[in-house]
């Protein structure tokens, strides 16, 4: 592993309160193939444009006793780390997409967790490069103490913009705003509106959400893996106006009424706040997301419609609130969607998938036995989706499916496949 290193800035950076709850969750990654060639030494130089323009991205994570979480940036020191690994001979077959490897051993101790960087000399960033004589894969792995979804895909998207034009970075600095102030401001403003009951059940939430998943019974649970294409989504969305006689504002909201097979009180999903009119701005570098929580109607037997979505959004609730955050009866949906600019890197892209190293399989979107779904682009138009609930109702999901015409399903229960 080489390191590209920030030429030289001197600076620390204390985190939000935020950025220092992502450390026990993994690096956030994504391996994005291609078939045109990828000039590693051009790569480098986009590299060394970013760090040297963003130098936090090269920063190392340090907390000291009674200290805040701050990331330390050394000049000539410290870096993003960069991997080059020719594959040879090789043979890479990304035809089943569900399936398809990243043919990359972590023989470099890259951390599986962001906690894994903590006070030791380990990158917050990773460029991986590998490839063979047809295939070329680009994997940015990012701590998510410095990056959320949008922070994520903005600089794959720099990245890729560094490397097709060398005078990028020049024009468009700065490209990120860092003011970690900004989240902590926006978290006290939140805090002051909620009841003194949601702020104890706050203080409880870090001892009851583990302890709650380690009593679950995971073979009451299945996790489930397919591909959607845009068509399919469509068709769900017309569907969902075709039962509730009303325009659906997105196929997000559709999709989330979709998956509404049991009853179930109350739903959340994750809301990125840049551009909101909330203080944070579009190109605001960290975690600037809010857990938006709401409840379903009785009137409707307790199934999600997709309006609850729609009205939740422009209320904008609390970050935190109600007893179903500890007891964890609730259903929670992430979308990158809207987030991902598909990185061309001079090229086309074939296809852009979760990282997980060949002999390390992470199942990070599967290993926790909660109600929860994550859906992000494989391609232009076609999306892959990860669902994870009790089996009963990963099945009867499954079945809504196999009716639309999906075929590519995998299920699997969280101690067995099947």
């Amino acid at each position: 592993m080489e390191l590209i290193k920030n030429s030289n800035v001197h600076q620390e950076y204390q985190v939000s309160k935020l950025d220092s709850k992502m450390l026990s969750v993994p690096y956030i990654g994504l391996i994005s193939w291609y078939k045109h060639p990828i000039n590693h030494l051009r790569l480098k130089v986009a590299i060394q444009q970013i760090v040297d323009s963003v130098p936090i991205l090269g920063g190392r994570l340090v907390k000291e006793l009674l200290s805040p979480l701050k990331v330390v940036c050394n000049p000539q020191k410290s870096g993003i780390g960069f991997i080059d690994i020719d594959l040879g001979e090789q043979e890479i077959n990304i035809d089943n997409l569900l399936d398809a490897k990243t043919y990359v051993k972590n023989q470099f101790n890259i951390p599986t967790k962001c906690v894994g960087a903590l006070n030791k000399d380990t990158p917050l960033v990773y460029v991986i490069l590998n490839h063979n004589h047809n295939y070329y894969g680009i994997t940015l792995l990012v701590n998510h103490v410095i990056a959320d979804g949008a922070t994520y895909f903005k600089l794959l998207e720099y990245l890729s913009q560094a490397y097709e034009d060398p005078e990028y970075v020049a024009k468009s600095e700065p490209l990120f705003t860092i003011d970690f102030n900004k989240m902590d401001n926006y978290i006290a403003a939140s805090l002051k509106k909620i009841s003194w009951k949601d702020k104890l059940l706050m203080s409880i939430f870090p001892i009851a959400q583990p302890l709650n998943i380690f009593l679950r019974n995971k073979n009451n649970w299945s996790y489930m893996e397919c591909i959607l294409t845009k068509e399919k989504l469509d068709l769900i969305k017309r569907k969902i106006q075709n039962i509730s006689n009303e325009s659906v504002y997105s196929t997000n909201d559709a999709f989330f009424q979709f998956l509404s097979v049991v009853p179930l009180k109350q739903f959340a999903f994750a809301c990125n706040l840049r551009g909101r009119n909330l203080g944070i701005p579009e190109n605001y570098l960290g975690n600037a997301i809010s857990i938006v929580l709401d409840f379903t109607k009785p009137g409707n037997n307790y199934l999600l419609k997709h309006t609850d979505v729609r009205k939740a959004i422009n209320q904008l609730p609390s970050r935190y609130g109600f007893i179903s955050t500890i007891t964890f009866n609730l259903r929670g949906h992430i979308s990158w969607v809207k987030l991902q600019n598909l990185p061309s890197f001079s090229g086309k892209l074939i296809l852009q998938k979760w990282f997980d190293f060949d002999d390390a399989p992470n199942k990070a979107l599967a290993s926790v036995p909660t109600r929860s779904s994550v859906m992000y682009k494989l391609t232009e138009n076609q999306y892959v989706w990860h669902y994870t609930n009790v089996t009963n109702v990963v099945l009867q999901v499954e079945k809504k499916l196999r009716n639309l015409g999906v075929e590519e399903i995998i299920v699997e229960t969280l101690s067995s496949s099947r």
